[in-house]
């Protein structure tokens, strides 16, 4: 797990001093730089050393030739049996990392390469021959690339902060993409929080040549490749299927030189996880579950974790914060936050003690989008449809007027699947009474064929999952250099959970079926029994107290009076002055703060 940069167009003569003060959080325990001065190219790397140790695996690596450079961030968990189908058509290797080869993954096959590769990554290839860059981003957008171009310079990285720094890319913000975050807490991509930086989208590549011309294609997409997996009828044939490849993906998972553990929460999805890694190590699993020192409105987990992680044979770290602990580091999750987003303080936490001990963790994320864990699954599946009955649009009205939770149900009325999950997601109704300037779309309907389960689960995956939990998986867990592997994002699990019946993963009152009896077997009973809860932080009691001398100084500054609705600010000033935050005042407060830690404005 690495850090990548680069530019064409300028001459960026100080590219070493600036990665070290940029990027070296994403690599610290080696860097480099290539330059081409003649085509004005730069390409830099920050690495986090986790296959192959040794200096030969240095980077930017060139070939043999040199006339194809690769600067490389994530993992390919099969490499090795890539290598050996590479060695068995003649080609010698110099290392034993799976950066070398990817490299000669791509000078073999070129693009088709990424066809070949079961991983995570991000990635860019200096084609001396075609005289272009060549860059890649994973199937599912576990590792970010993002890219600015312009008339005078293309230029990309693993995140937005380099973009900015190096005074190469403008600083304005995108007014689309604050409707963003204040609707749903952070930004959909392609955009990003400024407005001439974007993603590139997950399965997409990018062909750029010297003149900075820009192509962009699609290589992957999980719906119509999950068409072509062979359907199962039977729920007990799926439920060992499932496990077939939920062992596969784990073993995959469990790939470096390192010590590899686990972030472990009263789920289970994280249980299943380190309960299959026993299966492939013969050391004890080291877990890490994130808690709280004193009683909260919020319900800790850490007690359930530490019972499973005993029961598996775990050495398990509770991980127990307080407000003291919360202020002293809030700066620091700010500073690291590339952009905005309301849900990664846990991440940062639980990374930042995680990395004291270890380089990987594995994580149980993405579960619920392909498995269909979440409530609201079986309720937009219920209550959403095309066709408005008469006593539905009532009970919505009704629930308009006065909402409670007898009514709140029929809100999905007459919608469809991505307009219920839009609605679901969206954490403000009223924007034009919050933002002086908003703005909003609800995704287009791409796949009308498929099954109401598999809408809502693939707005959830394109939408919350990549914007808001992949986002903030990278950039706060390698913030502390920590690589964590999302498990269940394994793209060939994610095809067959995808290609499954609705009712193998919605039986009767039961969410994530298929996926809870493909492991119940091997995970606590009191795990797989218990009511699905998020995991969530306090933060109204945070804002009430040790953060909010920092909510009061930032609600002063010349921004909030240029962003928001002047009745919504003074409300806002009047709660947190009289220490009674709500939940829902963490969406300003983090921009605010972040906005105020870059130095930007509108």
């Amino acid at each position: 797990m690495c850090g990548i940069f680069g530019v064409i167009g300028t001459d960026y003569k100080q590219v070493d001093k600036y990665l070290v003060q940029t990027l070296s959080h994403r690599g610290p325990d080696d860097s480099g730089v290539f330059f081409d001065h003649n085509n004005n190219i730069s390409i830099a790397h920050v690495r986090l050393s986790i296959i192959d140790l040794s200096n030969h695996a240095h980077q930017p690596m060139l070939s043999a030739s040199e006339n194809y450079v690769l600067s490389f961030n994530g993992e390919i968990y099969n490499y090795l049996e890539i290598k050996e189908e590479l060695m068995s058509l003649g080609i010698n290797f110099k290392t034993h990392s799976d950066t070398e080869v990817l490299l000669q993954s791509y000078i073999y096959w070129g693009q088709k390469c990424l066809h070949k590769l079961r991983g995570m990554f991000a990635f860019c290839i200096y084609d001396k021959f075609k005289k272009e860059l060549f860059l890649a981003r994973d199937r599912l957008g576990i590792k970010p690339l993002i890219y600015s171009v312009n008339d005078q310079n293309f230029i990309f990285s693993s995140e937005l902060n380099p973009l900015i720094q190096s005074g190469l890319v403008s600083k304005t913000l995108s007014k689309d993409s604050i409707s963003d975050y204040f609707q749903f807490g952070s930004i959909k991509q392609e955009k990003t929080i400024f407005e001439d930086a974007y993603h590139l989208l997950p399965g997409h590549f990018m062909r750029v040549n010297l003149d900075r011309k820009v192509s962009i294609e699609r290589y992957y997409d999980y719906v119509k490749e999950s068409d072509k997996v062979t359907p199962i009828d039977s729920y007990q044939d799926a439920c060992k299927q499932i496990r077939k490849e939920l062992e596969k993906a784990t073993q995959y998972h469990m790939v470096g030189d390192v010590e590899v553990g686990a972030f472990l929460s009263g789920g289970v999805d994280s249980t299943a996880v380190v309960a299959l890694m026993k299966q492939y190590t013969d050391s004890k699993i080291t877990t890490f579950s994130l808690g709280f020192k004193h009683r909260t409105s919020i319900e800790d987990e850490t007690p359930i974790a530490s019972r499973t992680a005993e029961k598996l044979g775990c050495s398990h770290n509770s991980i127990l914060i307080d407000g003291k602990y919360v202020k002293a580091i809030f700066n620091q999750f700010i500073e690291q936050l590339d952009q905005p987003s309301i849900d990664g303080i846990n991440t940062f936490i639980i990374s930042h003690e995680t990395s004291k001990q270890m380089k990987v963790a594995l994580s149980g994320l993405g579960g619920d989008e392909i498995f269909a864990g979440y409530q609201h699954f079986s309720t937009i599946k219920k209550y959403a449809n095309t066709r408005k009955r008469s006593v539905h649009s009532l009970l919505k009205y009704l629930n308009n007027t006065r909402p409670n939770r007898f009514t709140d149900k029929y809100k999905f009325a007459g919608l469809s699947a991505e307009e219920a999950v839009y609605k679901q997601r969206k954490i403000n109704h009223s924007l034009n009474k919050v933002l002086k300037h908003s703005n909003g779309c609800i995704p287009p309907i791409e796949y009308p064929s498929l099954s109401q389960i598999q809408r809502i689960s693939k707005s959830e995956i394109d939408e919350y999952m990549l914007n808001t939990l992949l986002r903030d998986n990278d950039v706060l867990s390698m913030a502390h250099s920590l690589e964590v592997r999302p498990v269940l994002l394994d793209h060939k699990l994610v095809e067959m959970a995808f290609s499954l019946p609705d009712d193998f993963k919605i039986r009767g009152a039961s969410l994530k079926s298929v996926f809870v009896d493909s492991v119940k077997d091997i995970i606590p009973q009191e795990v797989w029994q218990r009511k699905k809860t998020g995991f969530e932080m306090p933060f109204a009691e945070w804002m009430n107290d040790c953060l909010n001398g920092r909510f009061r100084e930032v609600l002063n500054l010349n921004l909030a009076n240029e962003l928001f609705v002047p009745e919504y600010l003074e409300k806002l000033k009047a709660r947190v002055s009289n220490y009674k935050a709500q939940r829902q005042d963490w969406v300003p407060f983090i921009f605010l703060a972040w906005a105020d830690k870059k130095q930007v404005s509108l």
